[in-house]
């Protein structure tokens, strides 16, 4: 009985191969979408989850209450010994810096690497393997290191690196103490070398103010501590340390950091789990889609098979073995559609990696892998054949064997609705496509408050520090170079901040403000807007404790005249020689902050460039030239400010590269299904195009007879689309605190994009009816 369906299975395939390739690309392409967009969903889903120990392991977070407010991954540095020698529910803690780079030379090897400063518990803490060397003792040190197996390979080759040593930044020698595993691309936390905490402490003695919330601190508790009581112990710690303050810390589950790292108002609101929930909908909606086709197809073509079915049935065949027999062919075609999505999946994955930033594959040998592959061909192959399994079944022999069979009323409105979901779907991600591409149209071209392009940045490493300003000399006497400034921070990514900014009336609540370390020539450099006053000027010995600030800081100080007016901070008193017009200091997510620009060149790390329209080639040569001379031993290391621009909205300009090729993909499967549906309603009305034909109907009014339900069809799916396309862009744009507006002819376009596509599909199909001969749909009459 099996290799009986199996064969008429095949046979029925190979009969109607127009029918059949449609299915089985239809099924295929949708099958394909949903496996890499799942395979990205497991990769993000499986970020931080292979520590053995992880769900015992949290980060310190805090909101903070300076000003507006705010939610920090850092907390203060003096907390981990307290915690460490008062809260015997911890069994480990340990501090990071975050991040560090740092120049490795070895011989003539010198490159640029990326690590951390941490103490020895994180290794206990966390899975990250020790290869080479002893866990207790290997930063012990002042002068310790551990580098990943990649940098021993990169300095060392087949060499044993134990013992050898390794010169950094040109300072100080350091000695191999162990080499750890490289870290999995899934780790949030990335790193290839780890140096001693006690280090960074020692040069960084601004660590022991319990003010400042800049470290990474890490709790590994007891399996049976509770994490609510841990953290109302350390915030009776903070509130003693704090007096006055209303800082409040709280505990972060390290598996959840990846995906839940957005905060407002001192509540979780997302992250990275934002998108995944939008393209695991998308995958399921593009399967639905796929599965849709089949029904339509399998239905149009139901006339056909419904001889077999009447004489199956008069011979003795139950509704349940038709059943399984449909379901069974569907799975077939599901299993042979499958294997086309896979050639397809793995020709995209190269394509799809390079959007995405990712290094993903299909792995056969994985468990979850083969388990998506199953629950993808089970699910598609059950929803796409259960309702052609369920109709065909249920047509009655006397019926069809009298050729009385009459296909109307519920089966036709359940594909008719299927049809509408599938345009709403598409009219959806058509509309969707067209938002994010209007607001990053938006963001492109927003004027941010200063000149973006033709900056370069660098940092001041070596003799540049001591040696700035001949160096800056040589380089204003180059080719290509307009002006040269420094910055303790990027200017587009301004995250310092501080409470410690007094004036006269200050509110007792305090405020927060963000702050820019920068040495002269900043405004100049940037082409940033004076809205009255001046720069830093090497001309004032008093402008060392002079302080420029933005419109938002004067408001936030309620100075209607703020230029002249003495404050207190970092410099100790001084006056404000310089209001500078708003400029944007983040992106657009969020609103322009209060800034204060200090004077502070000891303090600044990053060498500001504007180059000369169109000698950008030249001035690159001119920095490495004059850079290699000043700071001999440290290669020329820079990036493009454009670069940082693009990098803020990496994640939207993804999206919606993704949304778009998603959007063509499901318009593909929704015009097959339409197809399908056309063919289905021509077969139907055969000899009613005859008659009417007959009587003298014209091609163009038999092609409009058959396409205007299914205008009537699209038309419902954008009056459904519509609002919810409103609700869900609305929201969406709610993420940026600068958005373009939703305009009604994106509506009314993407409607009519649907509209002219559904008519093209259809059109074909109707032209091909009234374009039959009537004789053969009528000679039998």
């Amino acid at each position: 009985m099996l290799k009986n369906y199996i064969l008429i299975a095949f046979r029925n395939l190979w009969r109607n191969k127009v029918f059949s390739f449609i299915n089985i690309a239809g099924l295929a392409l949708g099958i394909a979408c949903s496996l890499l967009i799942m395979l990205w969903v497991t990769e993000e889903w499986s970020y931080d989850k292979f520590h053995q120990n992880g769900k015992h392991i949290y980060r310190i977070m805090a909101h903070l209450r300076w000003g507006e407010g705010f939610t920090t991954e850092t907390s203060p540095n003096p907390l981990a010994k307290v915690l460490a020698e008062e809260v015997p529910e911890i069994l480990y803690v340990a501090r990071t810096n975050g991040n560090e780079e740092a120049l490795f030379t070895l011989g003539e090897k010198s490159f640029k690497e990326k690590g951390i400063y941490a103490s020895p518990e994180l290794f206990k803490m966390f899975t990250f393997p020790v290869l080479q060397g002893n866990v207790e003792t290997m930063l012990s040190s002042p002068t310790a290191i551990v580098i990943s197996e990649h940098l021993a390979k990169k300095y060392f080759g087949n060499e044993n690196p134990l013992g050898k040593a390794i010169r950094i930044n040109n300072e100080q020698d350091y000695q191999v103490t162990a080499v750890m595993q490289d870290i999995p691309a899934n780790s949030s936390m990335q790193f290839t070398f780890v140096l001693p905490y006690t280090v960074f402490e020692k040069k960084n003695d601004w660590l022991e103010r319990w003010g400042n919330y800049s470290i990474y601190t890490y709790i590994q508790l007891r399996s049976n501590a509770s994490p609510d009581l841990v953290e109302a112990k350390i915030n009776k710690i903070i509130k003693e340390k704090r007096t006055g303050e209303k800082d409040e810390l709280f505990l972060k589950a390290y598996t959840d950091i990846y995906l839940y790292s957005k905060y407002t108002d001192g509540k979780q609101d997302g992250g990275r789990i934002d998108y995944i929930r939008l393209f695991s909908v998308i995958a399921i909606f593009i399967l639905l889609i796929a599965c849709i086709n089949f029904m339509n197809l399998s239905t149009a073509r139901s006339a056909r098979r419904a001889k077999e079915v009447g004489v199956r049935k008069v011979v003795g065949a139950s509704r349940s073995f038709l059943i399984s027999q449909f379901m069974g062919e569907a799975i077939l075609t599901t299993l042979l559609s499958l294997l086309l999505a896979l050639l397809m999946v793995h020709m995209l994955l190269p394509i799809f990696n390079s959007l995405v930033g990712k290094n993903i594959f299909l792995n056969y040998t994985n468990p979850s892998s083969l388990l998506i592959l199953l629950a993808t061909t089970l699910f598609t192959g059950l929803v796409a054949g259960s309702y052609p399994a369920l109709f065909l079944s249920s047509l009655k022999p006397i019926h069809v064997l009298k050729g009385t069979l009459k296909i109307n009323g519920g089966p036709v409105v359940f594909r008719k609705s299927l049809v509408v979901f599938q345009f709403v779907l598409s009219t959806l991600l058509i509309i969707g496509t067209l938002i994010v591409y209007q607001q990053m149209e938006y963001i492109q071209n927003k004027n941010l408050g200063f000149n973006r392009e033709n900056v370069i940045l660098f940092p001041l490493e070596g003799g540049l520090y001591e040696h700035f300003e001949p160096f800056r000399q040589e380089l204003l006497q180059s080719p290509g170079i307009q002006s040269i400034t420094t910055t303790g921070d990027n200017p587009m990514q301004i995250e310092n901040s501080s409470g410690d900014l007094d004036w006269p009336g200050r509110p007792e609540k305090g405020a927060s403000i963000s702050v820019l370390q920068t040495g002269y020539d900043y405004i100049e450099t940037m082409h940033i807007q004076l809205k009255e006053g001046r720069d830093f000027s090497r001309e004032f010995g008093t402008d060392s404790s002079a302080y420029i600030i933005n419109e938002a800081a004067a408001r936030m100080m309620d100075m209607k005249d703020p230029l002249g007016k003495e404050i207190s901070f970092w410099n100790g008193k001084g006056r404000i020689i310089g209001v500078m017009k708003d400029f944007h200091i983040t992106s657009l997510h969020q609103e322009i902050k209060p800034l204060i620009l200090v004077p502070a060149l000891p303090h600044s790390w990053l060498a500001v460039v504007r180059t000369t329209p169109g000698k950008t080639a030249e001035a690159l040569a001119s920095l490495g030239k004059v850079t290699k001379k000043h700071s001999p031993g440290y290669p020329f290391v820079f990036h493009f400010l454009d670069e940082t621009f693009e990098n803020q909205y990496r994640s939207e300009m993804i999206v919606g590269k993704l949304a778009n090729y998603f959007a063509c993909i499901t318009i593909i499967i929704s015009c097959l299904g339409l197809f399908g549906l056309a063919s289905f309603t021509a077969e139907q009305r055969t000899k009613e195009i005859g008659i009417r034909k007959v009587l003298g109907a014209s091609i163009a009014n038999l092609s409009l007879l058959l396409s205007k339900e299914f205008i009537k069809l699209v038309l419902l799916a954008n009056s459904i689309a519509w609002p919810i396309a409103w609700y869900v862009s609305y929201r969406w744009l709610q993420n940026f605190a600068y958005q373009t507006a939703i305009s009604p002819w994106i509506f009314i376009g993407a409607g009519g994009v649907a509209l002219l596509i559904a008519l093209f599909t259809v059109s074909f199909q109707s032209i091909k009816a009234a374009l039959a001969n009537p004789i053969r749909s009528l000679r039998n009459e």
